[in-house]
């Protein structure tokens, strides 16, 4: 079944188109894409394709070409954050918001990787599905193809340069956290309460202009009520100004409580961090999310696992699961245009080995039962468990590809296209391909055995595919036979349990000749012959038979053991035992007996004698 499975696929393959890889590998090679542009120029002029899609086309070559000219453009590590010895906190928390930004900067261009990713799938698929009629849109997507793979490369580019800054960062910040100049804590605890008056102050008027936005609302008064509302607006972004100053204040003192190694005051500043957080908008949320993350993870190097564990056991475990979490489901690397996770592939690897506990618990399933019934036919329980074994492996196989997020639908299309095939004359092709499963399954005839199919096809297998198999002849000649030939026909394998055979050499002796001298001299010299037999087994021994008592002879017969691979040897061939008898029984002076007719002649009575 995996068999045919495989061979649809490349059936497919094989009537679809491909992606043109050189679109995108020549951008070292202006003279690539001037030759191209001559050619849909050429082609516009031969009024191969309409206007629009030769514009069509033009319009994605120009795009790539610009694509391909355009310099990466990367920000430069700021070094100035840390050009002193001694910092403050100040400064030392704008580089924890710069790092903040270029981890934003990731994390965009991740997302817009994220999309290219998702059009070159859409494409590739368009591409490799395409179908006649739509050839001529074939450019078209190859060009938008490889517009998108060279916009994913240079995302890819532009984050790897990102990521350098971003390390850059983190090492000189984890560093410098403990050459930070002391402060007044206390001043920041000051300003942090005159914020919260600030707050408390901007909400009890931005509710108050509410109160008013409806009043003028219910009297229909349009004017008053775009008045208010903009207040009302005016009042949310200096309420976000307080809340953003809040959180500017708490992380430094996070900061400050880092140095010191004081735990407890920390966890205390996560409480009123977190609650500050549910009331930032989500525009300026990320950016202190970011440098919430961070914060998290300098207190972690400083101050280390165990101690935030057991300060505050409940938001530390959170931690730990998302950061677990976090790295199972990040993708590990890309597969067809698809991005595999850890999560995914430990997922589809269970998958397919419950189907295998499965099929087994099925096999012996079966088993059991064939205890119970003693009658039960062996070879019908057999077939039921392999098939079965083999339709849960490939359902739960199949299943487990569809969680990587590899499409398996195609298959019932293509199972309907080989229906049509059949119905149009492909019965013997697909006689010859199921016969080929049905070979690699029960493995009788295998590669390297040597086989007979009929006195005129006897040789070697020297290779097996799934609508025929090549048998390579003794006289070194490759036969392509069927494989439905191996099906409805009787084969002789020499080797298939056993290399060895044994050799049927006839020889005759003149009558009178002592048959067991006969058998002491061919044997004597067949043991000191260089010819390769089966020598050293007490069951193999060569040995001589009467055969028959023949008008003119006495018919013997040599039975010799021999490997079947060594009879593709010029020694070990029927006539080199034949020579051996013949000079042998000459050695000997044993005849060898032709055919001969004794004459009695009657004599008459009154004959004279």
């Amino acid at each position: 079944m995996r068999s045919l499975l495989v061979i649809f696929s490349l059936a497919l393959f094989l009537n679809s188109a491909q992606i043109d890889n050189s679109l995108f590998e020549n951008k070292n090679n202006p003279k690539f894409y001037e030759d191209l542009e001559k050619k849909i120029e050429e082609s516009s002029k031969k009024q191969e394709f309409s206007q629009e899609i030769i514009n069509t086309q033009k319009v994605n070559l120009k795009r790539l070409r610009e694509l391909i000219s355009k310099d990466i453009n990367i920000e430069k590590f700021d070094n100035s954050y840390f050009a002193n010895k001694d910092i403050n906190i100040d400064t030392y928390f704008e580089a924890t918001l710069t790092l903040a930004k270029t981890q934003i900067k990731i994390d965009t261009q991740n997302s817009l990787l994220g999309d290219v990713q998702n059009k070159l799938i859409f494409l590739k698929k368009s591409i490799e599905d395409i179908i006649e009629q739509d050839k001529q849109n074939l450019l078209t997507y190859q060009l938008q193809y490889a517009y998108y793979r060279t916009q994913k490369s240079n995302i890819e580019q532009r984050v790897k340069e990102l990521k350098k800054i971003e390390d850059r960062y983190e090492k000189s910040l984890f560093e410098f956290i403990s050459k930070i100049k002391s402060f007044d804590i206390n001043k920041l605890v000051k300003d942090l309460e005159d914020i919260n008056k600030k707050i408390k102050k901007l909400i009890e008027d931005k509710t108050a202009y509410e109160i008013e936005l409806e009043k003028e609302n219910i009297e229909e008064n349009s004017k008053n009520i775009l008045l208010f509302a903009n207040k009302i607006e005016a009042k949310n972004v200096q309420i976000q100004e307080q809340i953003q100053k809040s959180l500017d204040i708490l992380f430094k003192q996070s900061i400050f409580f880092i140095k010191n190694q004081n735990e407890k005051e920390l966890i205390k500043v996560y409480t009123l961090k977190e609650n500050l957080f549910s009331e930032l908008l989500l525009k300026d949320k990320k950016q202190y999310e970011k440098v919430d993350e961070f914060i998290k993870s300098l207190a972690k190097k400083h101050l280390g696992n165990t101690k935030l564990f057991l300060s505050n056991s409940i938001y530390q475990s959170q931690d730990i699961l998302k950061q677990i979490w976090g790295y199972i489901t990040s993708p590990i690397f890309v597969y067809n245009e698809q991005a595999i996770t850890l999560f995914s592939l430990i997922k589809a690897i269970l998958l397919i080995v419950f189907g295998f506990v499965i099929g087994v618990i099925y096999k012996k399933w079966l088993a059991n039962i064939a205890k119970k019934w003693p009658n039960m036919s062996q070879m019908s329980l057999k077939l039921s468990s392999n098939v079965g074994f083999y339709i849960i492996v490939i359902i739960t196989f199949m299943i487990a590809m569809s969680s990587l997020g590899i499409d398996m639908s195609s298959i019932s299309l293509i199972a309907g296209a080989l229906s049509i095939g059949i119905g149009f004359g492909l019965q013997t092709v697909v006689s010859n391909l199921i016969a080929g499963v049905i070979l690699m399954f029960e493995r009788t005839i295998r590669i390297g055995d040597i086989i007979e199919i009929n006195d005129l096809l006897k040789g070697t297998v020297t290779d097996i595919r799934i609508r025929s198999t090549t048998i390579k002849t003794f006289d070194n000649i490759d036969i392509v036979v069927p494989n439905s030939s191996f099906i409805q026909n009787n084969v002789i394998n020499w080797t298939l349990e056993d290399p060895s055979r044994r050799l049927h050499i006839p020889f005759g002796v003149a009558y009178g000749t002592k048959i067991e001298k006969v058998k002491e001299v061919v044997l004597e010299e067949l043991e000191n012959s260089d010819l390769k037999y089966v020598k050293n087994n007490d069951d193999k021994k060569p040995e001589i038979r009467l055969e028959n008592m023949n008008t003119s002879s006495v018919d013997l017969e040599l039975l010799v053991w021999i490997k079947a691979n060594d009879k593709l040897q010029p020694n070990s061939l029927r006539s080199d035992f034949l020579i051996l008898i013949y000079n042998a029984l000459y050695k000997h002076d044993i005849e060898i007996p032709f055919p001969q007719l004794d004459l009695h002649i009657k004599k008459e009575k009154n004959q004279a004698v």
